[in-house]
């Protein structure tokens, strides 16, 4: 289910557009390009597309539902957080160990 009340799936569904978007169909493309990247209503989209809301809300339900099952396949937003996640840890681990040499180093220089 498709839920864009929020920042954070919005978020999502901009990041699964980035990566997957080239894999819709051109007037989902368009159509989700205006209603993620430009902010439009449903309205401003519904007119500029001559149909309804409810014609509206439905191709971008199914187009995000594409997204989604993109990313259920290929994994590509899944693989970056986890390379993400990693880096952050290694960073951290990094730092611990400058930490610790530069202790040593002054220890060393003391003496």
């Amino acid at each position: 289910m498709v839920v864009l009340d929020s920042l954070q799936s919005r978020q999502r569904y901009v990041e699964l557009f980035e990566r997957y978007g080239v894999l819709l169909t051109d007037h989902q493309r368009a159509v989700l390009e205006l209603y993620l990247r430009n902010d439009w209503s449903l309205s401003e989209i519904a007119r500029s597309q001559e149909t309804s809301r409810a014609a509206v809300h439905d191709l971008i339900r199914r187009s995000c539902n594409g997204l989604e099952e993109y990313e259920n396949r290929l994994g590509l937003l899944a693989a970056e957080e986890r390379r993400r996640s990693e880096r952050a840890a290694m960073a951290a681990e990094l730092a611990g160990i400058r930490r610790r040499l530069t202790r040593l180093e002054q220890e060393v220089g003391r003496t």
